[in-house]
């Protein structure tokens, strides 16, 4: 409703996989209303490492398996870390990891030529549980 009362162009959604129950709902709803033209993203953490919050599709995902995701992305966490910095910086938002591996993902997808359009990314956590591992990259990654 709120993309279609602010005129969006919707070409896709990014969002992370945690029990897969959001991303499920956003893939049936969009695909139903919209079809094939709204893109399913889903950000899942690299082989062999962990974001807090999201797991890899091989997990066992409970609803993943019903609706249509166009591409899952890998993301390392040192990416979540540092995107979720440069949002904080840039915008004033401070976010969490999950929801940096998230603006990781679409800063790929984009980079290898997303459709021009709106697109939603999926942000479920914020940055204050995770200010540890933000001062840990910044001392571990300082020039």
């Amino acid at each position: 409703l709120q993309a279609r009362e602010a005129s969006l162009s919707l070409k896709g959604i990014v969002g992370g996989i945690g029990t897969s129950g959001h991303l499920s709902a956003l893939s049936l709803y969009f695909k139903s209303r919209y079809g094939e033209g709204v893109r399913i993203y889903a950000v899942q953490p690299a082989p062999g490492t962990v974001i807090p919050g999201i797991r890899r599709v091989e997990s066992g995902m409970k609803w993943l398996h019903y609706v249509k995701v166009d591409r899952v992305v890998d993301v390392h966490p040192d990416e979540a870390i540092e995107h979720a910095i440069r949002i904080a910086r840039s915008e004033g938002l401070f976010i969490g990891l999950s929801s940096g591996a998230v603006v990781a993902a679409f800063e790929r997808l984009r980079a290898e030529g997303l459709e021009e359009g709106d697109y939603v990314l999926v942000f479920p956590d914020h940055g204050f549980k995770y200010i540890e591992q933000f001062s840990d990259y910044l001392e571990r990654t300082k020039s």
